[in-house]
């Protein structure tokens, strides 16, 4: 490998660990949001400047930009904003109502394993060697350990609530992986990122007008619009644009092991800003959901040198 080679590489590595910091840093900005206004105001805009700045992105670099619009592909896009954007979103600020930023982030941990799930169920698509699939259940039992045994020894009955809600919001996350894999058959990612946040925040924005949105206090609040405009900006339009940048140019196996810094940066920034309590079982948990991760996308022979030209 060239230096030139290797710089591009550590370039690419410096955009993931920024991209995975603003997801983590999602959970205790959802977690302040929740406490200022409701869930559909949150969501409309959270995407709403999302949807403009890719909008943005899109014209100024797509040769066919309008293409999205097509009616042979609104079916797709229709699918991918109801469960990805409005689906996952309405699950994450609801779980993240009841639940803590610390233990939502963990969680969030397992997403790489729904996502191998659904797509296992969605694309028959299967694992390089089966001692991997035991990955599935180390992560989950990582998981109980966030969900479960601390409930059982701080029993907390609204935690239990949002982890479980949470938990569910990571099985509509894979199901929406799994239909955007099928949308870029057609589509560039740009493109389906952009569809789909357009038609979820359409959703959101319904929601927001049985909120009553115009006559929130939350909408004369700073903090309020300090927070869903990090959610809009950095975590969903630079965090995707980092992301798949890093997929276009070292793979998705190296890109997508990357994710499991997410609950760390989670984990660390709910400490930070919140100022919640992490328990052992926290630690465990997490360790388990990362060797489970690391099981289930352990790169197998030829399948690495494929993933690094991906």
């Amino acid at each position: 490998m060239t230096a030139g080679a290797s710089e591009s590489r550590l370039r690419y590595y410096g955009l993931l660990i920024i991209a995975m910091a603003f997801w983590g840093g999602s959970w205790p900005s959802a977690k302040i949001l929740v406490g200022i206004a409701p869930p559909m105001t949150i969501g409309f805009f959270r995407f709403l400047t999302s949807s403009v700045l890719f909008l943005i992105l899109l014209f100024a670099t797509a040769p066919e930009p309008r293409r999205i619009f097509r009616r042979s592909n609104l079916r797709i896009l229709f699918l991918l904003g109801l469960t990805g954007i409005f689906g996952y979103g309405i699950l994450f600020l609801t779980g993240m109502r009841f639940t803590t930023a610390t233990q939502g982030a963990i969680i969030a941990g397992f997403n790489p394993a729904t996502v191998s799930i659904v797509a296992h169920i969605y694309h028959k698509e299967r694992l390089p060697k089966r001692w991997q699939y035991t990955g599935f259940l180390v992560a989950f039992i990582g998981v109980v350990f966030v969900v479960g045994v601390q409930a059982l020894l701080e029993f907390n009955i609204e935690y239990l609530i949002g982890n479980i809600i949470i938990l569910v919001a990571m099985f509509t996350w894979g199901l929406y992986s799994s239909i955007g894999k099928e949308a870029m058959k057609t589509l560039s990612p740009l493109e389906t990122t952009t569809g789909g946040s357009i038609i979820g925040m359409l959703f959101f924005g319904m929601g927001a007008l049985t909120e009553e949105v115009w006559v929130l206090p939350a909408m004369f609040d700073p903090v309020f619009w300090i927070n869903a405009l990090y959610l809009g900006s950095c975590v969903t339009f630079i965090g995707f644009l980092f992301y798949f940048m890093s997929i276009e140019k070292i793979g998705a196996t190296k890109a997508g092991g990357f994710i499991n810094l997410v609950p760390v940066f989670g984990a660390v920034f709910s400490y930070l800003l919140l100022n919640e309590s992490i328990f052992w079982t926290y630690g465990i948990g997490l360790l388990l959901v990362a060797i489970g991760i690391t099981s289930i996308n352990y790169p197998i022979g030829k399948e690495t040198g494929n993933a690094e030209q991906t």
